[in-house]
């Protein structure tokens, strides 16, 4: 019974590995086939960098761990498999089979964004296809024109370390962009402007979680949240590998509650923070036993100089804010004011850089006419005098900057043909299927 009960568990691990293996590979090339040639455009610029197969030699020198064959363990390096192995699986049945049925979207999904007015780009995270897409500022057509916009740059593939692309930071000096890796990524992802397809990342080792990132030329530092640590973590600027950590707020005293967006204002020394509410310490404190709380969810205001467990200058929060998961955040210096993305509600909210307390926005954006469902990211341009607004989806809208209610934006930036519906896939790694429903329950 023993030896009969070892063959069943030795047979069982054989076919899960062999059907990741036939999963792995279909993956691979819907992606390639579905995702890629979806789009009808050749992103790559004349100007464009050289992808990871051309890298220069010190470039691959300087590669993280994971790029880095085992010196413990050469067996580790070999993709062989042993005798035993290859007899067992010789008796199961099947082969490279295709599936019978697969539900994809071939087309990017926008999540974050970040622009830079002074260089002309917009960039654009992609949970689905797991990519990050570089726009022209003013690229976009009207509400009623239905076709793809062309990137100047798609940056996607595994040498770039995009495995759930969420927020996005840009640094005009250095001519380079950051995107975070939320859920199973955990990495901070650097590439220059002009990267494009199979990039290999410059990639920095974060705490699980990240979200949002921002950055500071006067501290030379990038800080991130990170969700479950209730916490913002700070980096030096273009740090990478497993190169700690400068600074972080985190504690009691700060009421970060599952922290997402993050915007720091260098002009008055403020970090902004928004905050979903969900809490507990235990995810970073073992010896804590007192379970966990909602809050309501909430924008903070830190010093930009602030360490450790600190209490915030200003905190927005109450039935009057409106606030309902805000996501994304940005800051316009010029007019005093914050966007937020209120992800739920389909609207983005305006409110005073200054607020304080259970304040109401002093605009709010949405609408059908706006085009906004799930908004993710919202970005000032000052220079142009417009708000992006990144739907969690097919879509990034661009309007007026001080545009109210349910108005049409300016400008549509699309990654897919109009109408053409989003799965709204963020990165499923469950399944279930419902057999009274007939249903498949897919969490992302």
């Amino acid at each position: 019974m023993m030896r009969n009960s070892r063959l069943k568990l030795v047979t069982l691990i054989a076919i899960l590995a062999a059907g990741a293996v036939i999963l792995a590979a279909n993956d691979r090339s819907r992606i390639r086939e579905s995702g890629l040639s979806a789009i009808a455009f050749d992103a790559r610029p004349a100007d464009a960098a050289e992808p990871a197969g051309k890298l220069a030699k010190e470039e691959e020198e300087n590669a993280t761990s994971r790029d880095l064959a085992s010196p413990a363990n050469a067996k580790v390096n070999s993709l062989e498999t042993s005798d035993e192995f290859r007899r067992i699986l010789d008796k199961i049945p099947g082969g490279d089979v295709s599936p019978c049925a697969a539900v994809q979207d071939p087309y990017p999904e926008f999540n974050g964004i970040a622009i830079d007015p002074q260089n002309g780009i917009a960039v654009l995270s992609d949970t689905n296809l797991k990519s990050a897409l570089i726009y022209d500022l003013k690229a976009g057509a009207p509400p009623d024109q239905s076709g793809i916009t062309a990137p100047k740059g798609w940056i996607i593939g595994p040498a770039t370390f995009l495995s759930f692309a969420a927020g996005v930071a840009v640094d005009p000096v250095r001519h380079e962009l950051y995107t975070t890796e939320n859920d199973i990524g955990d990495d901070i992802a650097a590439f220059p402007y002009n990267a494009n397809g199979n990039y290999k990342a410059r990639a920095l080792a974060v705490p699980h979680g990240s979200y949002g990132i921002a950055i500071s030329q006067k501290y030379h530092q990038m800080a991130t949240a990170i969700q479950h640590d209730a916490e913002i973590i700070f980096y030096r600027l273009q740090a990478q590998g497993a190169e700690p950590p400068v600074r972080s707020i985190r504690g009691m005293k700060t009421k970060l509650a599952d922290p997402h967006g993050v915007a720091w204002d260098e002009k008055h020394g403020e970090i902004f923070v928004t905050n979903y509410g969900n809490w507990s310490r235990g995810y970073w404190d073992p010896d804590y036993t007192g379970g966990g709380h909602y809050y309501p969810p909430s924008i903070e205001v830190f010093k930009d100089d602030a360490k450790g467990d600190v209490a915030p200058m200003r905190v927005i929060q109450g039935p009057k804010t409106q606030l309902d998961w805000p996501t994304g955040i940005s800051v316009d210096v010029l007019h005093d004011e914050i966007a937020i993305a209120n992800e739920p509600a389909n609207e983005v909210l305006i409110f005073r850089r200054s607020d304080n307390g259970d304040v109401a926005p002093i605009r709010v954006l949405g609408g059908p006419q706006t085009h906004i469902i799930h908004p993710m990211g919202v970005a000032f341009d000052p220079i142009n005098n417009e708000l992006w607004v990144a739907n969690f989806g097919h879509e990034a809208e661009i309007f007026t900057r001080d545009a109210s209610g349910n108005v049409a934006p300016k400008r549509i930036v699309r990654n897919a043909p109009a109408g053409v519906p989003a799965a709204g896939f963020g990165n499923p790694t469950a399944m279930a299927y419902d057999s009274k429903r007939d249903e498949l329950l897919v969490p992302n």
